[in-house]
């Protein structure tokens, strides 16, 4: 193993990656163990890629901003599952391909008999959307003039608003919606609509301070993994256990 890491002329590197508060499936905090996607898909990077070890997530929770933030000041090296935008640009770059494709939705009430077709239309309608804070969709969802209640991380909680009045519409991505519905019971208790708001790729992002040998490595891995379809596996898996 050691002349394998020498010959290929990179050290073996500590990952520092925090697991994200209340997205599941993304990650799922059950007592003292993580699981999810993208623990999935650490470990298929590690199997790969054996001088890449993701360390810190099973201890260490955060916000979605609070991810930036560590991206940013250097205290984490890397991020599981981010969607690009200017500021994350600023602060990290993507790697290698991406590792799923996410699309939002809106859930209203199941008696609710709106129907949407566009942001614009949600725009006009004017009716409070909840939806996740420090999320680069709900910064577009804002920007395009929708009234949204970005109070806290938890789609859960985006939820159980509008099941009791606050807001008519919840947006939300397609995998946490799923297992969302089914863990919380709620078939019979609201109506997704059938237009999807939003739709782009997921990225393994590595933060500028971290060592400069990590994106090349991850970003390796990550082409294996897609073009060996074990990125495909993982997604589907989950997507189907919902």
């Amino acid at each position: 193993m050691a002349l394998a890491f020498a010959d290929a002329g990179a050290q073996a590197l500590d990952v520092r990656v925090a697991s994200q508060l209340t997205l599941e499936p993304k990650w799922i905090h059950d007592g003292g163990r993580v699981t999810g996607i993208c623990p999935d898909i650490m470990a298929a990077i590690e199997r790969v890629e054996p001088r890449l070890h993701f360390v810190g997530y099973r201890h260490s929770s955060r916000s979605l901003s609070g991810i930036e933030a560590g991206l940013e000041n250097g205290s984490l090296d890397a991020a599981c599952g981010l969607v690009s935008s200017p500021h994350r640009l600023a602060i990290g770059q993507p790697v290698g391909k991406s590792i799923y494709p996410v699309r939002h939705y809106l859930v209203v009430r199941r008696n609710d008999p709106v129907t949407i077709e566009s942001t614009d239309d949600l725009a006009r309608l004017g009716d409070l959307v909840t939806t996740q804070r420090s999320s680069v969709f709900t910064e577009r969802l804002r920007a395009a003039g929708v009234r949204v209640d970005d109070a806290t991380d938890d789609n859960r909680v985006n939820l159980r608003k509008i099941l009791a009045g606050h807001g008519r519409f919840a947006y939300i991505n397609d995998l946490a919606l799923r297992y969302l519905i089914r863990t919380e019971g709620l078939e019979d208790r609201v109506r997704v609509l059938p237009v999807v708001l939003g739709d782009e790729p997921m990225w393994f992002w590595v933060g500028r301070r971290a060592d400069p040998a990590l994106a090349p490595l991850l970003g390796a891995a990550l082409d294996k993994l897609k073009a060996s379809g074990d990125l495909d596996r993982i997604y589907v898996r989950w997507e189907n256990m919902q």
